[in-house]
C-alpha cells in the first residue's frame, strides 16, 4: 500500500498527509497543540540565516506547560510511529521488518543534516530506517540538490536518487531475502535510475553485511546484543558507544570490500 496514488505524490495528497500527522504529533492528545507550536518554532529556526541543525535541539527539548511536560523524545516517538505506519513497519531502504523487534529504529534524514541543516526537521526529509542502513548511509549526499536551498525540493526534483518518502519502493527496487536456520541471502535489483542508485550507494553493502554477520556463528549473536542495546539506549547521547559502533561498522565494511 502507498499513501499516494500516482507515480509521485500530488500537492493535495501531501497536504492531507501533513494534516494527518499534525493531528497525532504527540502520543498524548492534550499535548498535540503545544507540540505543533514548538515544531513550527524549530522549523523557522532551522531555515533562518545561517541555516541551523535543530535535530539535537528537538531531542533535548523539555517544555513545561500547565497541562504537563512536552519532551522532544516523545515528539520523535510519535513521528516514528506515524512513519512506520506509512512504511508498513519496514525499513525505508532495505525493507527489513522494524515492528515487534528489539532493534533500534533511527529516524533517517534523506538529505543529510550535515549538508542540509535547514531540513533537519523538515517533515518530508524524515523516514525510519534500520540501524544498518542508517549507519551505512551516514552523511552521503545523494542527487544534485543544492545545499543552499531554503525550500524543500519537490518530488519531481529527485530524479537521480531514491527518496524514501516520495518514491514508491516497489516501483524502483526488487528484493529477495532467503533465510534458513543458519544462513541469510539477500539480493537487491534496481528497476529505475533511482532504484539502481540506491542499490549501488547503499543496498549492496547492507546486503553483504547482513550475509556476513548472519552467516557467522560467533558474530551474529554479538551483533544481536549490540542492536538490542541500541534499542534500549535510543535517544540517549552515548558518545563512546557511538564511536565503538562506528568503528565496528567500518571494520565490517573493510571485510566486505
Amino acid at each position: 500500500m502507498s499513501w499516494f496514488k500516482g507515480d509521485l505524490p500530488s500537492r493535495d495528497e501531501m497536504r492531507r498527509e501533513v494534516k494527518l500527522y499534525l493531528a497525532v504529533a504527540h502520543g498524548t492528545k492534550k499535548y498535540v497543540a503545544r507540540t505543533r507550536v514548538l515544531l513550527q518554532h524549530l522549523w523557522v529556526q532551522a531555515r533562518s540565516r545561517p541555516h541551523t541543525d535543530v535535530w539535537s535541539t528537538l531531542g533535548d527539548m523539555v517544555d513545561i506547560t500547565d497541562k504537563g511536560t512536552v519532551t522532544g523524545s516523545a515528539v520523535k516517538s510519535a513521528f516514528r510511529r506515524r512513519l512506520l505506519e506509512l512504511q508498513g513497519g519496514r525499513c525505508c531502504y532495505c525493507r527489513r521488518w522494524l515492528l515487534s523487534t528489539a532493534y533500534a529504529k533511527p529516524i533517517e534524514h534523506v538529505l543529510p543534516r550535515t549538508h542540509y541543516p535547514q531540513f533537519s526537521i523538515e517533515f518530508w526529509n524524515l523516514a525510519v530506517a534500520c540501524s544498518d542502513c542508517n549507519g551505512a548511509k551516514t552523511d552521503a549526499v545523494w542527487g544534485t540538490i543544492k545545499t543552499s536551498r531554503r525550500k524543500y525540493p519537490s518530488a519531481r526534483e529527485f530524479s537521480a536518487a531514491f527518496h524514501a518518502r516520495f518514491h514508491r519502493y516497489d516501483d524502483h527496487v526488487r528484493y529477495v531475502r532467503l533465510e534458513t536456520n543458519a544462513s541469510v541471502v539477500v539480493l537487491f535489483t534496481g528497476l529505475t535510475p533511482q532504484g539502481r542508485h540506491l542499490c549501488r550507494s547503499l543496498l549492496h553493502r547492507v546486503a553483504a553485511k547482513e550475509s556476513l554477520v548472519s552467516n557467522n556463528s560467533a558474530l551474529a549473536p554479538a551483533m544481536d546484543q549490540i542492536r538490542g542495546f541500541e534499542s534500549r539506549a535510543e535517544g540517549l547521547h552515548l558518545a563512546q558507544f557511538e564511536a565503538f559502533r562506528s568503528s565496528l561498522d567500518q571494520s565490517i565494511a573493510r571485510l566486505i570490500e
